[in-house]
């Protein structure tokens, strides 16, 4: 099985065999047969950068920091936020 990261306000996959992959939220993770990955990286999805069906690795730290116009959290490296170029902020731990 293979993790896919679905593009943003996009909910699941509905793949030429039938099979449907639904996320929790959009633009969450679906898992995906190994099979169906190879066909994501295949499609124009997959030659255009928008989904990657194989392996993925990321680099991720335990602070974050917070992005209030956005309302995300970033990398605890991002002073400014890549998405809005605003500011950011120490994430609170709790």
């Amino acid at each position: 099985m293979t993790l896919v990261r679905l593009p943003d306000g996009c909910s699941g996959l509905d793949m030429a065999n039938g099979k449907r992959y639904d996320a929790s939220q959009p633009g969450g993770t679906v898992e995906m047969t190994s099979a169906d990955a190879r066909y994501v990286n295949r499609s124009w999805y997959g030659q255009a950068g928008v989904m990657h069906g194989g392996p993925q690795f990321t680099v991720g730290t335990r602070r974050g920091r917070w992005c209030r116009p956005c309302r995300r959290v970033w990398q605890a490296w991002s002073s400014q936020c890549p998405r809005c170029g605003e500011a950011t902020s120490l994430l609170e731990e709790t």
